[in-house]
């Protein structure tokens, strides 16, 4: 099977749906939404969190705390890239 057109426009379609996930989920996953990632939020203890579906970054509240999880962080690439590649041979596929 060679990749082709269709297999690169699934693949940008499928990695655009993962980031626009990972995109709502830290909106939903933060105290005070997506603006507190950027240090914007109005909330003075604000915990701000990233991933989906492990969540590998949290930093923030009263007692300021910082946490990175690398495994988490390495599954969710792999999941992204795995459903990325899954849209793109899904668009590739021959129509008989």
């Amino acid at each position: 099977m060679t990749l082709n057109k269709h297999f690169f426009k699934g693949f940008l379609i499928g990695l655009l749906v993962v980031i626009l996930i990972n995109i709502f989920a830290a909106h939903l996953f933060s105290d005070c939404g997506l603006p507190a990632l950027f240090g914007l939020g109005g909330c003075a203890d604000a915990i701000s969190r990233l991933g989906f579906p492990f969540v590998f970054f949290e930093q923030g509240g009263f007692a300021y705390h910082s946490t990175l999880n690398p495994p988490f962080l390495i599954l969710d690439l792999v999941i992204g890239l795995g459903i990325a590649m899954g849209t793109g041979f899904f668009f590739n596929r021959k129509k008989k």
